[in-house]
């Protein structure tokens, strides 16, 4: 019979019987179920909603006749306990949602994009482990070892869904896992976006995403240094713009590098006027080492480090001889 035929109560139930049988070798399990579908459709194409039985306990009627062992359980472990109160509500469920109408619908719906969620979990399992790791925007794309570990994931995740792969106790431990996913899966789209605003922001705007300081030909502008009509370099200058706004290149809190390597960081330090005022448009710009306050977070003022001029690209520049006039020739 055509799988195009099988009602999805009729598949629904068959992979339940497959599952309630995965302590069995592939090949037992496969000749035990041979043909299931269409038995159960020509036994029960009168009325699936009513007469279905239990897949767990058809599993094991299945498994009397053919003369198979029960599944060994130790009478005193913790586990038998859980199996068998996840199966006696599978069974309530079961029944349940077979006298409702609308329940049945739902779960033919859910049943045919099975295949969606597998990969999905398989996706919030990935970057569950590399949240263990210290990875907390997941394996970066970028790199071999994200998709390595995606398909693997998503091997996994559809055998387990197909029932391809099995042993004792995996029914339990896929509900555990889908209800880990369904919990995680919203915080996870929502770091993964954010990181794929950082992604774009740092490698894929065309300009600069943030236009704070100044800027020439698209590179941000660190420091100035200007220099007078002698052609000597000038120190503590104050810079504005044509609208009277003050000309910074840094602002309160920005860092950088003290040495050319940038093993150390430092703090811009800013000028400040007779009335208290710090201004960061005064040139040239100083640095100050840092260090990394665990409190705030953040790089903060080494007070027993003083500020450090910056070497400026050149000890001086030719002179002026005077002002071009518009009159010259």
């Amino acid at each position: 019979m055509s799988t195009s035929t099988i009602a999805p109560q009729i598949a629904r139930f068959a992979r339940a019987v497959r599952d309630a049988l995965s302590d069995l070798p592939d090949e037992e399990r496969d000749e035990l179920t041979e043909g299931l579908e269409a038995d159960l459709t020509e036994a029960y194409a009168e009325d699936l909603a009513n007469t279905l039985p239990d897949p767990v306990e058809y599993a094991t009627e299945l498994r009397t006749a053919a003369g198979l062992p029960m599944p060994a359980h130790e009478s005193t472990s913790w586990t038998r306990g859980i199996a068998d109160a996840w199966a006696s509500t599978r069974r309530d469920l079961a029944s349940a949602i077979r006298r409702n109408p609308a329940a049945v619908h739902l779960i033919d719906f859910l049943d045919a994009v099975r295949p969606v969620w597998w990969i999905v979990r398989a996706w919030v399992a990935s970057w569950g482990l590399a949240a263990v790791f210290g990875g907390e925007g997941g394996f970066l794309p970028s790199s071999g070892l994200y998709w390595v570990v995606l398909l693997l994931f998503v091997v996994v995740s559809t055998q387990w869904g197909r029932g391809r792969w099995g042993f004792r106790g995996l029914p339990v431990l896929i509900t555990v896992g889908n209800v880990i996913a369904a919990v995680l899966v919203l915080p996870v789209v929502s770091i993964a976006n954010d990181w794929q605003r950082n992604v774009e922001y740092a490698y894929y705007d065309d300009g600069p995403g943030d236009l704070t300081g100044v800027y020439l030909d698209g590179q941000q502008v660190t420091n100035i240094f200007p220099y007078g009509h002698d052609g000597k370099l000038l120190d503590d200058v104050q810079l504005f713009d044509q609208d009277g706004n003050p000309l910074s290149t840094a602002v309160q809190g920005a860092d950088g590098c003290i040495d050319p390597e940038c093993e150390t960081e430092g703090l811009w330090i800013p000028g400040v006027n007779v009335d208290g005022i710090t201004n960061f448009n005064v040139f040239p710009m100083r640095m100050a080492p840092g260090v990394f306050s665990q409190q705030q977070q953040r790089l903060v003022r080494d007070p027993e480090q003083k500020p450090q001029d910056r070497t400026p690209p050149f000890d001086g520049v030719p002179p002026l001889i005077g002002k071009v006039s518009a009159n010259n020739d």
